[in-house]
C-alpha cells in the first residue's frame, strides 16, 4: 500500500481515485442492481470494479466529443451507475443531477441553466422526458440510458455499456489523469444543485469542491471508519444524501447499502439486509420508524406492553440525564441493563441493532422523536443546514449536544441573528452563488458576506442554534399575530392517526388546516369499530372518524397558544405527495400549491361575514 501514488485530497475526484487505488477489492456499494438491471437481491462492488467503471465511462464520452470542464447530468434514482455517472462527471467537470421525479419542463430548465452537454438517465422513462424537450436544448449532444437498452435510432442516445466499451478501447493516460486532478482547484464548480423550487424556477445553486469536502471536519465527532456501513436511502441527488452518505462513506473507504426507493417496505427490507452502523435521513423516516414500533407494540399483551412502557421511562430519564451532561446514577444504570436487553430485542427485529449513528436534517423533527430513540439507545442527532451551504452548518455531536437545538457551528463557521430574526451563516461551505443568476446570488448575501439562510432562529448562550420557521413561512393572521406554522405541524408527527398537516391562515381571522390521517391505522381502527365505508371520503366524513380526529386536534391545541389554535380543519382523502405536487423531493410542503389546490376546502372553513 506504501508504494501506491495517493494524490492531496483537497478535492472529491483526489479523493475518490485515493481510495480507488488503496482499497480496490474492498467492497463500496451494496445494491439491488447487476449489471445495470434491478433484482430482488443485493449484489457488491468494489472500489476498484466502480473506479473503472467511472474511467470507462468518463474517457467514453470523451471519445463521442466530450471537453474537459463540461457540465455533465445526471437524472435516475440512485444505484450504482448514478455514483458512476456523477464521478466521471466530476472528473471530466461539473456534475448536475436532477430529481429522478422531475417533470419534463424541469428537465428542459436544469438541462438549459446549466448547459449540460450530455445527460446519463436511468430508465426508459426518463429518456422520454429528455427527448420531449430536446428541440429546446442546442447544447446537449449526448443521452446515454443506464438500463439495458437494444438499438435505438436515435443517433443522440447511447446506451451506458457502449460508451464504458468504447471508454475502454481508449483508456485515461495515467500521466494525464494525474495532470487533470493536480489541475482541478478547490475552487472550482463540482456539482450545481438546483433547489426543488417551493416557488418558481430551480435555482442552481454552485458548489465547489471546498464547499463539498470541507464538511470532514466534523467527522471525527463521530469516530467513522473504514468499517462503517451506511444505508444510503436519501437521493443522492440531493446535497444532504450526496455529503452525508456518497461523500462520507466515501471518505471513509466504508460501505454503502444503496436504496433506490423510500417506500416503507424497502426501507424495512433494507435495514434488515444492511443492519447499518450509520443511517441519515429525513424526519419522515423516523417518525414512521416511531409509529411503527408503537403500533407492533400495540398488538403485543398487556404485560409486554407495560414492560416496555417501565424501559422507556428508564431510557428516557437516562438520556436527559447525558442530555444534560449529569451522571445517571448507579440504580438508574442497573435499570438500564435490564431495559436495554429488551430493547436489544426490538433493535434486532427492526435491523437498528448495529446504529451507532444516526441524524436527521432537511427539515424540522419533534424533539420527542429524539428523546424516544435516545431512550432506545439510539442516538439521533440533529443538523442544519441547506442546500447553498453544501449543506450542513450545524449538529449536535456526542460532546456537543441539547435537545430541541440543531447544535453548534462547525469549525470555521460564524453565525449571528439578525434584526428580523433571520440566521445568517458565513463559512468554507457556503456556495460560490446561483448560476446564471447573479441578482439572485446578491440577495443571498448580506454586505459583509454572510449567507442568507430564510430560516429564523436564535443562539443561546452556549452557542446552540434552535430553528423556529421558515422567514417566508409565518402566517400572519388579520389580528396582526405572527404564527410559525411548522412547530405546530409537528406536533402532530407522532401521532399514530395523522400522517400529515398543513397548517393555513395567512391573512385569515385564525389558523385552520388541511389534515391527512394515517390511513392505515385509521382504517385498522375503523374496522375495530365496525365502521362501514365505501370509499376514503365517506371514511373520513363518518361521525366516529370526525370525533377522532377533533379529539386529536383538540389535544394538540391544549399545548398551543390561543391564536396559534387550530380552530377549524378539513380531513383529506389522499396524502400530500411529490408525484401530485404537493411536496417537494424533500418531502417539504409546496404551501402555495397546496393553498391554491385545496382553495375550496380552506375557503370553506372561513364562512364569509
Amino acid at each position: 500500500m506504501n508504494s501506491v501514488k495517493l494524490y492531496d485530497e483537497n478535492t472529491i475526484s483526489a479523493t475518490t481515485l485515493n481510495r480507488a487505488r488503496q482499497f480496490p477489492d474492498k467492497v463500496y456499494v451494496i445494491s439491488r442492481y447487476l449489471q445495470g438491471k434491478r433484482t430482488q437481491g443485493w449484489h457488491g462492488l468494489t472500489w476498484g470494479e466502480m473506479d473503472a467503471l467511472t474511467r470507462n465511462l468518463a474517457q467514453g464520452l470523451r471519445a463521442l466529443g466530450g471537453q474537459e470542464g463540461d457540465r455533465l447530468a445526471v437524472f435516475s434514482p440512485n444505484r450504482p451507475r448514478w455514483i458512476a455517472a456523477t464521478m466521471a462527471g466530476i472528473l471530466g467537470g461539473t456534475f448536475v443531477p436532477i430529481y429522478p421525479s422531475s417533470k419534463p419542463d424541469d428537465v428542459w430548465w436544469i438541462l438549459h441553466d446549466s448547459g449540460a452537454r450530455a445527460v446519463v438517465v436511468g430508465s426508459d422513462e426518463h429518456l422520454k422526458k429528455v427527448l420531449s424537450v430536446r428541440e429546446r436544448l442546442p447544447n446537449l449532444s449526448r443521452i446515454v440510458v443506464m438500463d439495458p437498452i437494444g438499438e435505438h435510432p436515435d443517433p443522440m442516445v447511447s446506451s451506458f455499456e457502449e460508451v464504458c466499451a468504447l471508454g475502454a478501447e481508449h483508456p485515461f493516460p495515467e500521466a494525464e489523469l494525474d495532470e487533470r486532478i493536480q489541475r482541478t482547484k478547490e475552487e472550482d464548480v463540482a456539482a450545481i444543485i438546483y433547489t426543488s423550487g417551493t416557488t418558481g424556477r430551480p435555482k442552481g445553486v454552485m458548489l465547489t469542491h471546498r464547499n463539498i469536502v470541507c464538511q470532514r471536519v466534523i467527522a471525527p465527532e463521530f469516530n467513522f471508519t473504514s468499517r462503517d456501513v451506511w444505508m444510503a436511502h436519501l437521493p443522492l441527488c440531493h446535497s444532504y444524501g450526496f455529503t452525508s452518505d456518497l461523500m462520507n462513506a466515501g471518505y471513509q473507504a466504508g460501505t454503502m447499502f444503496l436504496l433506490d426507493s423510500l417506500e416503507t417496505e424497502e426501507i424495512r427490507q433494507g435495514l434488515l439486509a444492511a443492519r447499518p452502523t450509520v443511517m441519515n435521513s429525513v424526519p419522515r423516516l423516523w417518525e414512521k420508524l416511531y409509529i411503527q414500533i408503537n403500533s407492533i407494540l400495540g398488538t403485543r399483551p398487556p404485560a409486554v406492553q407495560r414492560l416496555f412502557g417501565w424501559a422507556m421511562a428508564a431510557g428516557k430519564q437516562a438520556y436527559l440525564l447525558r442530555d444534560q451532561a449529569k451522571p445517571v446514577p448507579t440504580g438508574l444504570n442497573l435499570k438500564m441493563a435490564a431495559a436495554n436487553r429488551l430493547f436489544a430485542v426490538v433493535k434486532k427485529q427492526a435491523g437498528l441493532d448495529r446504529l451507532r449513528m444516526c441524524s436527521t436534517g432537511g427539515g424540522p423533527i419533534n424533539p420527542e422523536l429524539i428523546l424516544f430513540f435516545g431512550s432506545m439507545g439510539i442516538d439521533l442527532y440533529q443538523g442544519f443546514g441547506l442546500t447553498e451551504t453544501a449543506p450542513t452548518t450545524h449538529v449536535n455531536t456526542p460532546r456537543f449536544h441539547k435537545l430541541g437545538t440543531v447544535g453548534k457551528p462547525f469549525p470555521g463557521v460564524e453565525q449571528r441573528i439578525d434584526v428580523d430574526g433571520e440566521i445568517l451563516i458565513k463559512g468554507p461551505q457556503v456556495m460560490k452563488g446561483y448560476c446564471n443568476n447573479p441578482q439572485a446570488t446578491a440577495e443571498a448575501m448580506t454586505a459583509d458576506g454572510f449567507f442568507r439562510t430564510g430560516d429564523i432562529g436564535k443562539i443561546d448562550e452556549e452557542g446552540f442554534l434552535t430553528i423556529t420557521d421558515r422567514k417566508k413561512e409565518l402566517i400572519i393572521t388579520s389580528a396582526g399575530k405572527n404564527i410559525a406554522p411548522q412547530p405546530i405541524e409537528n406536533e402532530f408527527n407522532t401521532d399514530r392517526f395523522i400522517e400529515q398537516v398543513a397548517v393555513v391562515g395567512d391573512g385569515r381571522k385564525f389558523v385552520t388546516a388541511l389534515v391527512v390521517p394515517e390511513f392505515g391505522a385509521l382504517e385498522a381502527w375503523a374496522k375495530e369499530q365496525g365502521i362501514a365505508y365505501q370509499d376514503r371520503r365517506e371514511l373520513v366524513d363518518h361521525p366516529k372518524v370526525k370525533a377522532l380526529m377533533e379529539k386529536h386536534v383538540a389535544e394538540v391545541n391544549q399545548r398551543l397558544a390561543k391564536y396559534e389554535q387550530i380552530k377549524k380543519f378539513s380531513v383529506m382523502t389522499a396524502p400530500f405527495s411529490e408525484a401530485t405536487g404537493e411536496l417537494t423531493p424533500t418531502q417539504k410542503l409546496k404551501r402555495r400549491i397546496i393553498e391554491q389546490k385545496f382553495k375550496g376546502e380552506i375557503d370553506a372553513m372561513y364562512p364569509k361575514d
